[in-house]
C-alpha cells in the first residue's frame, strides 16, 4: 500500500513523498525500499474505505487458497502476506523472526465465498443499530455481512443477506447510505430502515 502527495513534486518524481511516510527513513538507508510505502503484507486488496467518523482505513484483502480477510490498516504495519493467510500460517519462505504481523479483524473460509469485496462503515443514522457497523461482501457468493469490532478485535458478525448480483464494489452517498455496485453498472441501495443488527 502506498501513500503519495499529488499536490507537489519531489525531485525526479511526478508527485511528492509525505514527510511522515513510515518507510521514508529506511529508503534513505536502502534505496531499494520504496519511500511511497505506507503498509505492507497484502495479497490482493479489493476496495478500501475510510470510516468517516474515526478515520480508520478498512481493506478487503482477497486470499490465496483458504481465507478472505477484512482488516483495519495503520501506518507502517505488516499484514502478513505471504507468511500468513488470515490467522493461519501460509509459508515460512519470507518469514522474518523480528517481524510483527498484524492480523485481520475478520476472516472467512472459502465455504462462504472466494473473493472479498471491501465496503464501508455505516454512519448515516446515529440512532440506527447499524451505526458503526462495517458492511462488506463477497463477489462470487454474493453474500453481504456486517461486523462490529473493538480495537480491531471482532465483537459481532452477521450475515445480512445476498446481493441480487455479484458484488463488485460498494458506494456511499452524501447522507451516508450504502450501495452495492455490480460490474455492468447496476446500483442497489441497502435499505436498513426496517431491520435491527442486534436481533
Amino acid at each position: 500500500m502506498i501513500r503519495i502527495d499529488v499536490d507537489r513534486r519531489d525531485d525526479g518524481l511526478p508527485y511528492g513523498i509525505p514527510d511522515d511516510n513510515p518507510f521514508l527513513d529506511r529508503h534513505r538507508e536502502d534505496p531499494s525500499i520504496r519511500p511511497e510505502t505506507w503498509a505492507i503484507g497484502f495479497r490482493e486488496p479489493w476496495r478500501y474505505s475510510f470510516d468517516s467518523l474515526t478515520g480508520d482505513l478498512w481493506v478487503g484483502d482477497v486470499g490465496q487458497q483458504l481465507f478472505e480477510e477484512v482488516a483495519i490498516v495503520r501506518k507502517g504495519e505488516n499484514h502478513g502476506w505471504n507468511v500468513h493467510e488470515a490467522f493461519h500460517d501460509f509459508s515460512s519462505q519470507y518469514k522474518q523472526d523480528n517481524a510483527n504481523y498484524t492480523p485481520p479483524v475478520f476472516a472467512y473460509p472459502r465455504s462462504y465465498g472466494v473473493s472479498v469485496t471491501g465496503g464501508y462503515v455505516y454512519r448515516a443514522d446515529p440512532k440506527s443499530s447499524f451505526y458503526g457497523v462495517y458492511i462488506f461482501g463477497d463477489f462470487e457468493s454474493r453474500k453481504v455481512w456486517g461486523l462490529k469490532q473493538q480495537d480491531r478485535t471482532l465483537t459481532q458478525i452477521r450475515l445480512l443477506g445476498e446481493s441480487p448480483e455479484k458484488v463488485a464494489s460498494f458506494g456511499v452517498d452524501n447522507d451516508g447510505a450504502i450501495y452495492i455496485v455490480r460490474y455492468a453498472g447496476t446500483i442497489y441501495h441497502i435499505d436498513l430502515s426496517d431491520t435491527d443488527f442486534d436481533s
